[in-house]
This record gives structure tokens, sequence and C-alpha cells, in this order.
């Protein structure tokens, strides 16, 4: 059975849209104008024909960030049998469109006011200013000669001396949170930049790495293989690979979300890595 992830096009509660996109177009790595679209529109599909632990991690981080996003099995995916009993997806032709969470429905549109009513809505705060101004000038004018007496009679009160206020002392901007380890979780089609071959692992939960070779497939094609990573770990933006036999390998990842991870050693080698 397969699963698709279904983003209702708003956010959950009472989260501010603004900071949602942001975070959404950040974890994702899509550029400004998509997310835009994707919450300009209810529903839209974001990843299909994925395992429900899959698509339950990813729902997970994206709710996590306060968007509104529903998990909903895959019932027109189907799998075609090929040479050597591989299993290949095949999309239907008629997929039908994704369910729409009660409430996920656009507002109505509104007709935008009139010259009349803008210059209305704009001049309203600053009334009570201008009837105060006018009531003042006429009170000012009346008792003008009053006040002059008074003032005249009053000696002049020597303020008091005050200390200069301290600006607070500038705060550092606090450094960006180190990407999380959750991200890399499930499978990957990893490309070395240098010769452009492609190999397939899946980083598991646990920490161990499988290596499925240049065709995903369940199980490791070079099991036992010493120069084969079979661990992984993750911490402050360094991938480390750990082997049976050999010692680890550390890497420095310059770019990770859900659906894009890069790393290499900083002079040749090079991965981009995208989910298959």
């Amino acid at each position: 059975m397969f699963y698709r992830v279904v983003l209702q096009g708003r956010t959950a509660g009472d989260h501010d849209l603004a900071t949602v996109r942001r975070e959404f177009a950040r974890v994702t790595g899509m550029p400004k104008d998509v997310t835009e679209r994707l919450f300009a529109r209810t529903p839209q599909t974001l990843k299909e024909r994925v395992s429900q632990a899959d698509a339950e991690r990813i729902a997970a981080t994206l709710r996590a960030i306060g968007a509104t996003v529903t998990v909903e099995r895959d019932l027109l995916a189907s799998l075609k049998a090929a040479e050597g009993g591989v299993q290949e997806i095949v999309p239907p032709d008629h997929r039908g469109p994704p369910t729409v969470v009660p409430g996920a429905e656009p507002a109505p549109t509104v007709a935008p006011p009139s010259a009349a009513q803008t210059l209305r809505r704009r001049l309203r705060p600053f009334l009570p200013f201008v009837v105060g101004a006018s009531v003042a000038a006429v009170l000012l004018v009346a008792l003008a000669p009053y006040v002059d007496d008074a003032v005249r009679t009053l000696r002049p009160a020597q303020a008091p001396q005050l200390e200069p206020v301290k600006p607070p002392p500038s705060q550092a901007a606090a450094p960006p949170a180190p990407p999380a380890a959750g991200l890399l979780h499930g499978p990957w089609r990893c490309t070395d930049q240098r010769t452009g071959l492609s190999e397939y692992w899946t980083f598991n939960a646990e920490g161990t790495l499988t290596y499925h070779g240049d065709k995903l497939k369940e199980g490791a094609v070079r099991a036992g293989d010493p120069t084969i990573p079979s661990g992984w770990q993750l911490a402050d933006g360094r991938l480390v690979f750990t082997f049976a036999q050999n010692a680890p390998v550390t890497y420095t990842v310059s770019d990770l979300n859900l659906t894009r991870l890069r790393y290499g050693d900083g002079r040749d080698l090079d991965i981009q890595c995208r989910r298959p």
C-alpha cells in the first residue's frame, strides 16, 4: 500500500502564514514563488507513492513548522512486474484530486473598496486630532491674556539633571541551528559530481546504512565489503560514515533538507543526493 503527502495550503491553528511559508521554503528547499503557489491553492500533493512511515515522517516535519498536512492512501498506484522480478511503480493516468480538509477552502472573493471608502478609512484615525486641534486653537485665542499673566508670576523651575541612559549591549545573532539528523532517514540516490555515477543508499533511523548499488532494491549488494560503510552519524554539520573494520570517515554537509543532501571533503569529493 502506498501513501501520499498532501499540503492543504493553510496554516495550523494561529501560526503566522508568512512565518510558515518561510520555514516551509527552508525545510523543503523549494523556491519562494513555488512556496507561495502551494499555499495559494488547496490542496496540493507534495509526495506520492511512498511508504506510510516515510509519509508520516514528512508530514510530522511540516506540521512542526505550522503547516496543515494530511497523509492519504494512494489507492490508484500500481505495480508492474519487470525482468528479474523487480517491481516497477507505474503512475496511473487518472489519480484524482487529493482530499480537501474542512476549512481549507479559499476565502470568498471580496470586492475591492471604492476610492471614497479608501479615503474615509485613511482619514478616520486622524479625525480626533483634527477636532481637538480646532478646539484647542479657539481656547488658546480666548485664554491667551490670562495665560500670559499666570506665566509671568511663576518662577522657572530648574529641571533635574538626568543621567544619560546607556543603550543596552548589542546581542549577537544566535547561530543557525544545525540540521536535524531525522532529515536523512530513508532512501537516497547519491551522484558523484566527478564521475557522474549514481548509487542508492538507505539511511536507517537506528544509525545503520544500507547500500543498494546502482539500483534501488532491498538488501546490501556488496554485504561484508570492508570498503562499504555500515553506519552513519550527523553532528554539528558533519556526516560521519563508520565501517566494520576501517576507521570512520568524516565529511562536511553543505546542504540538507527533506529532498536534498550535499556533502564532500572540501577538496575533490563532491556528492549530491536526491530522493529516489
